[in-house]
Parts: structure tokens; C-alpha cells; sequence
């Protein structure tokens, strides 16, 4: 059968199999095993955040009834292909877990950890129509002992009354660690439209781990500096989904006085021309209202053939609430990759 006619397949006419309570909660508290498969995922072009909210009455353990949903499994597919995160259907994990409600029916798909995001796509299908797309939940995904959480989502419409969606959630840790495995709860509580004026209460729960990916970690401890900031990139990590580097700033109170905010942002490329990312910040944590800040960003597995990462970063200092910024140029950061 095609992914046409999967799409358009009357899923009231599907006999749905029965599933006990106790196999509901085991398919929540355990995180199937990677599996490997020949789909490609490449650039995912994150859009501004729209959060999903879902509400649970019945669970369903996947597959039992999420491949009667075919449009539901392989998520990733859907998206554009590109060279970012281009392994992520090979090396995530088999999430699988689906819950109903309210006319509503989210499916976890995917999802995988490299050490500093924490990327996972997911289905709807619902009988309310949500327009070109349901807008941010009430609440997003959470990890256990973050201090904070950034990302942004992409859903994107398929039919109707189906969507597919990916998000990118970037955990902020005390002190800068990088656990190895993380704990994920999900629990929505609302999602609308504010285009057709429909919103879906609910109290749907979603709970999966993830391990984190083994990658090389190279040491760089490069600073470059003027004189109201010093900015270090501290390591480059090489995953097999992804390539993250970590960084620290230190900015002078006179600064912050004049601009109470100071932020990097990155353009990443190699020597072949190559641009990985253009203008992107990252996720970052400061215990001292933003004179010391420690973070990082990441983009996409290197190109074949590349000797060099070359890094510029520019500061963004604003005012914040849209009241002006300014844009503060650091010397470039080349990383030389054949070492």
C-alpha cells in the first residue's frame, strides 16, 4: 500500500486490538531498543515554537494500534531532507507511545540525545479542525533535573484533521553536566487554534528515557575576546547525528549596564564551503543575571572532506521586550578537524 493510500485510510472502519492497563504502563516506563533502518532524516528546519497539548483518556501500547495508523510510524519522513541530523532515523529510538482522547490521538514516534538536544517526532490525528496547525500547549516536555529548557518545534500538516510534528529541546544542567541518560515527561494540558477559535482540554502523560549517544569530544579552549567580553569555546563533540560545541562567556558589568542582556549567536562553515548554521544561538544557563554564561549549539554531522570548522561568533546585546540590540563581532574560532 502507498503513503497516499495510508493517508487516506477511514480509520473509523480500523478494529482496534485491546490493550490492558498493565501493558499501558510498561510500554510507558520502558524505551524500546535502537533500531536501524535505511530512511535518511536530513535538515530540519526548526519554525517558531508551536507546542502541543493533548489530553488522555485511553493509552495505547505501539504498535498494537499505532500501525493502524501507518501515517503515525516514521514520522521523519514527512519533513524536508537536508544534511543536518541527516542519521537521526538510523540512530534514534523507537519511542512508540500513543494515547487518545477527546478526539484527539498523539503518537510519540522517535527520538534521540546527543549530549545537548533532545529531538522527538510525533503524529495527530484529531476531529476538530486545528487550521494549518495547533498552537503551544499549556505545558512542554520536561526533564528531570534541568534547570532550564529551550528548542523550538515544527508541525506541519497532511490531510485534514493529521499532523506531524518534531521538536528540539535543549536542556539547561546545573553546572554545565551533560548527563548520560535523561528522564522525559510529557504532560499537555491544552491545545488550540487561535485562527479557527478551537481549543481541546486535557491531562494526557507521556514518560520515556533516552541514552545519550556516544561522540568524540575535542578539547579547543580557544578564547577570543574585547574589551567588555571574553568568549571561550570550550570542545567540539562529534555524535553520530550531530555536531556540538560548547562554550563560556564572561561580560563586563558596564556592559550589562548599558545592555542587560549578552548572547552569542554562531555562523558555522568548513573549507569547503560548506555552512552549517547561519546566525544560530544556543542553549545556555547563568547563575549571575548573564555576566558568566555557559552553553551550547549544535548543527548537523560534518561533510565528508572537511579539514576545518571555521566559527564566528557575534553577540547579540539587547535591551530585551524588542527594545533595541546591538551586534558585537568576535574574531573567528578554525577548528582543525584531521587532528
Amino acid at each position: 500500500m502507498s503513503m497516499k493510500e495510508w493517508i487516506d485510510i477511514d480509520i473509523d472502519t480500523l478494529e482496534l486490538e485491546e490493550v490492558t492497563d498493565l501493558e499501558k504502563k510498561r510500554v510507558k516506563q520502558h524505551v524500546l531498543k535502537k533500531r536501524k533502518k535505511t530512511h535518511v532524516w536530513r535538515n530540519i528546519a526548526v519554525a517558531s515554537v508551536m507546542l502541543i497539548g493533548v489530553s488522555t483518556a485511553a493509552g495505547f501500547a505501539y504498535p498494537s494500534f499505532a500501525t493502524q495508523i501507518p501515517f503515525m510510524d516514521d514520522v521523519i519522513d514527512y519533513f524536508s531532507v537536508d544534511d543536518t541530523y541527516k542519521e537521526f532515523d538510523e540512530y534514534s529510538t523507537d519511542i512508540g507511545l500513543s494515547e487518545s482522547s477527546n478526539g484527539v490521538t498523539v503518537l510519540i514516534d522517535n527520538a534521540v540525545y546527543d549530549g545537548t538536544n533532545i529531538t522527538v517526532s510525533y503524529a495527530m490525528e484529531t476531529d476538530k479542525d486545528f487550521g494549518e496547525g495547533p498552537t503551544r500547549g499549556a505545558n512542554w516536555f520536561d526533564i528531570k533535573g534541568a534547570i532550564g529548557n529551550g528548542g523550538s518545534s515544527k508541525i506541519t500538516k497532511i490531510s485534514d484533521n493529521r499532523y506531524v510534528g518534531l521538536s528540539t529541546i535543549t536542556p539547561s544542567f546545573k553546572g554545565g553536566d551533560t548527563p548520560d541518560k535523561v528522564e522525559i515527561t510529557w504532560e499537555p494540558q491544552t491545545l488550540y487554534s487561535t485562527s479557527n477559535d478551537v481549543e481541546v482540554d486535557g491531562d494526557w502523560s507521556f514518560a520515556f528515557s533516552l541514552k545519550r549517544l556516544d561522540g568524540d569530544v575535542r578539547l579547543v579552549n580557544e578564547t577570543v575576546k574585547t574589551n567588555d567580553i571574553h568568549f571561550m569555546l570550550k570542545s567540539v563533540e562529534l555524535t553520530d547525528v550531530s555536531t556540538v560545541i560548547a562554550y563560556e562567556q564572561v561580560v563586563t558589568d558596564s556592559l550589562l549596564e548599558e545592555w542587560p542582556e549578552v548572547t552569542p549567536t554562531f555562523t558555522v562553515k568548513d573549507d569547503l564551503g560548506h555552512v552549517y548554521i547561519d546566525g544560530t544561538g544556543g542553549g545556555g544557563f547563568s547563575e549571575d543575571n548573564g555576566k558568566t554564561l555557559e552553553g551550547t549549539t549544535s548543527f548537523g554531522t560534518i561533510q565528508d572532506g572537511a579539514s576545518q570548522l571555521i566559527i564566528e561568533p557575534v553577540e547579540i546585546a539587547s535591551l530585551m521586550f524588542g527594545k533595541g540590540h546591538t551586534e558585537i563581532k568576535l574574531e573567528p574560532i578554525i577548528i582543525n578537524l584531521n587532528n
